[in-house]
């Protein structure tokens, strides 16, 4: 039988010698030569190249939800064999000794990092918290995985190119790879494609990371497993024994001298400081070094990563610095450098034309084809909605920079297999998060059926409140607020507290209910712990008629919305409180204004279940005894019309009926008033102000007023006069039946999430010490067109 040879190029040390590497400058380049001769500079023109192309693909693609990896492979496509023609054209700007070599090296580099990083990010213990569907789906996907994997065998017949399948394991490793690929669920691709979607701490989401993870981690745990049985099978014994207890041996260094040295490295760290750099080194030291024992003891080169980084403790400070330091570098660098690499190899004319024997593509299309319907039946059968079903079976099989870093790193991706495997996952993986968007919209399960509003609550139910807080400050301005809400025993007062932190080190965001004990990492002291002590002390105070229930949201600053949006309906509240982003010291200075809750306030307005109010602190409380010391409380509500100021009012009323507050009830008018409006809402803020008037004169600590105003001129210096007169202000985000009282107001609104009203209070202007709350009441309403299927 002739085989034909493979071309090998064999480059020695010494070849290098007389390769020049760094440039005289482009000055002094010699006549009949080129600047990117030297191997450095045309290494610096070809990453120019890529990213300049990979960001100017994005630039267009990004405004049709196409992902950045997407780019990265049209980049690399650009750059191959594709556009370019034959091999050799292809290679003019990069010459193949060089190329190969430097690129294949750095995104070996990259995938080493990824790989660590990825460990880094999960968090094994979070599958003793598995609910009963993630596990069923995780077992669904791990069977059909698995019995897939055994059931298909490919040969190829070198003379007859014929196909067989059988019942046996694939005999040829890079078949099995390649279907093992296509057919599998990446922990780190599902966390990816939620992340860009901005669903990852939704429902779904959740779901959708716990099935990923204990599926992740079974098929790590039993793939080792078969590797060691494979080598004392297609081996020999005497091998298989050698490279199990050398594996073993890798595997408990990593797990107990590593671990315990990474919590040496914790521990010696004092709270509040940063991490020493020579910790951060000598992990990244250790990293390199395992990953090539690892290779030599027969596992492959990323389970050394990968184990250490599963081994560092969740959530730590160490692993804080390590996904800060590593994960632009890997990402933004690293990662888009191996899908460039790859992608160049790829002959879509050559593909196309020699489809028919590019069987690896079309078996593995077949299989990832029947896990979506198998991934999709098992989520049916758990009664999740069909259009949920139909994105959590497109969520769990996405595909991406993993699947092409197994062919990097099994097989030779000059090859037809190798080249079609990549197309197969640039053409997955480019409509998914398309298809997502399209069938799952986490906010449609808040749209309000019933309205929970604190204007439409009854006397004397319970009156439910969300408190959010980022810090110690924005939970004793909330607790000053909560305190004069007036609980008692006929109308007590239910608290859900929702501490809030970023997700910083980990791909699994949580939501911890304190009451069922539930804990931060052990290795980290958690920034909410102060405010919890605050609002326990609150609840002692108030044991009577408050319950308060702690919560803690650990999730990325743009995705925290929707813990706060699921958390107020799932509790059914009527009103959620937001820290305002601006702080002030002492002496009435701003001293910091975070975008990041600006942004995330606003998008909690726009999707809430229930009322929102945002609280602006002025009052600079010194610790919690000024609180609960304060005898009295002077409280304005101002009223111009619409739902947001009826709300406002309405609780402003029910915080009246507490001993020691004074309301005072100001309504805005202008001349033109009764003679203009007179529709729907009209009548309701008629009826309202009706019901309002006849409380006014059975309480002695309300006060009711009637301003006359021409424009906002004069409304804004009505309200500046009487800022220094109370403790709390509170108005309505939105005014809709008084136009001509806030002119010149609206136009020069620079905070829109507050209104004009609110805009005018948040201003630098105001330097007495007094607290503003906001409200918009709820805006969302059940539709038949929002109808979930």
């Amino acid at each position: 039988m002739d085989f034909k040879p493979r071309n090998i190029v064999n480059v020695s040390g010494d070849c290098f010698d007389h390769v020049r590497v760094f440039s005289d400058g482009m000055w002094n380049v010699k006549r009949g030569e080129s600047i990117l001769q030297h191997s450095l500079v045309r290494f610096h023109v070809q990453l120019i190249v890529i990213f300049l192309l990979v960001n100017s693909f994005h630039l267009v693609l990004q405004r049709f939800h196409f992902t950045h990896f997407t780019s990265e492979i049209l980049a690399g496509i650009v750059l191959g064999q594709t556009v370019w023609g034959d091999k050799d054209k292809s290679e003019r700007l990069f010459p193949t000794v060089v190329r190969n070599q430097v690129f294949a090296s750095l995104s070996k580099i990259g995938y080493i990092l990824f790989s660590f990083l990825i460990g880094v990010r999960m968090e094994p213990s979070l599958i003793w918290k598995t609910g009963r569907t993630a596990t069923f789906l995780a077992t669904l996907l791990f069977i059909f995985h698995h019995i897939a994997m055994l059931s298909i065998e490919i040969t190829f017949d070198k003379d007859k190119e014929k196909l067989t399948a059988g019942f046996v394991l694939a005999k040829e490793a890079f078949s099995a790879i390649y279907f093992a690929a296509i057919t599998t669920t990446e922990f780190v691709m599902v966390s990816t494609i939620l992340m860009q979607l901005k669903i990852i701490n939704s429902q779904l989401g959740h779901l959708a990371l716990a099935s990923s993870l204990l599926f992740k981690l079974a098929t790590f745990a039993v793939g080792t497993l078969f590797g060691f049985i494979n080598a004392f099978v297609n081996i020999s014994s005497q091998v298989g024994a050698r490279i199990v207890i050398y594996s073993l041996a890798l595997i408990v260094f990593i797990v107990v001298v590593s671990r315990k040295t990474m919590l040496f490295f914790i521990r010696s760290t004092p709270v509040g400081k940063p991490m020493k750099e020579i910790y951060t080194t000598m992990t990244v030291g250790v990293l390199f070094l395992l990953s090539a024992i690892g290779d030599e003891v027969g596992l492959h080169y990323m389970y050394g990563p990968l184990i250490l980084g599963l081994a560092v403790p969740a959530r730590s400070p160490l692993a804080e610095v390590l996904v800060a330091k590593f994960d632009t570098l890997v990402s933004g660098f690293f990662l888009p450098l191996m899908a460039v690499f790859c992608s160049s190899k790829l002959n879509l004319f050559q593909l196309i034309h020699e489809f028919k024997d590019a069987v690896h593509l079309q078996i593995s299309l077949i299989g990832y084809v029947m896990k979506l319907l198998v991934t999709f039946i098992g989520a049916y059968f758990c009664k999740i909605p069909l259009r949920h079903a139909i994105a959590l079976a497109i969520i769990l099989n996405a595909k991406g920079i993993t699947e092409i870093a197994q062919f990097l790193s099994f097989g030779d991706i000059t090859d037809l297999d190798a080249a079609s495997g990549i197309f197969l996952v640039f053409l997955l993986q480019a409509f998914q998060p398309l298809l997502i968007k399209k069938l799952y919209n986490p906010a449609d399960q808040y749209i309000g059926y019933q309205n929970k509003s604190i204007e439409k609550a009854s006397d004397d139910a319970e009156l439910q409140i969300l408190a959010c807080a980022h810090r110690q400050e924005d939970a004793v301005a909330a607790i000053k607020l909560l305190q004069y809400s007036n609980p008692t025993k006929q109308s007590p007062l239910s608290v859900y507290v929702l501490c809030l932190e970023e997700l910083v080190s980990s791909s699994t965001p949580l939501l911890i209910n304190h009451q069922l004990g539930q804990k931060m990492s052990s290795y980290k002291v958690s920034r909410s712990q102060p405010i919890i002590d605050i609002f326990k002390y609150f609840e002692s105070q108030y044991k009577k008629f408050v319950r308060v229930n702690m919560f803690t949201a650990v999730s990325p600053l743009k995705q925290m919305h929707e813990d706060i949006c699921w958390l107020s309906f799932d509790k059914a509240c009527s009103l959620i409180i937001l820290p305002f982003h601006k702080k002030w010291n002492s002496k009435g200075k701003m001293v910091s204004s975070n975008t990041d809750t600006r942004n995330l306030n606003i998008t909690v307005l726009e999707r809430a279940p229930c009322s929102v109010g945002i609280l602006i602190d002025h009052s600079r409380t010194q610790g919690l005894s000024s609180i609960f010391l304060a005898s009295t409380y002077r409280v304005a509500a101002l009223f111009f019309g619409g739902p947001d100021d009826r709300e406002a009012v309405a609780y402003a009323l029910r915080m009246a009926g507490r001993f020691g507050i004074h309301l005072t009830v100001m309504r805005f008018i202008t001349p033109t008033t009764e003679q203009v409006y007179h529709d729907w809402d009209y009548m309701l803020n008629s009826e309202f102000l009706r019901n309002l008037k006849l409380g006014v004169s059975e309480s002695s600590s309300i006060n009711y007023i009637e301003e006359t105003v021409r424009d906002g001129a004069d409304t804004s210096s009505i309200i500046k006069s009487m800022v220094g007169g109370y403790d709390l202000i509170m108005a309505g985000r939105r005014h809709q039946t008084e136009p001509q009282a806030l002119s010149g107001l609206s136009e020069w609104m620079d905070l829109q999430e507050l209104g004009p009203i609110g805009d005018l209070l948040a201003s630098e202007d105001i330097t007495s010490a007094i607290s503003v709350l906001v409200i918009q009441q709820q805006i969302m309403k059940a539709s038949h067109s929002s109808t979930l299927n």
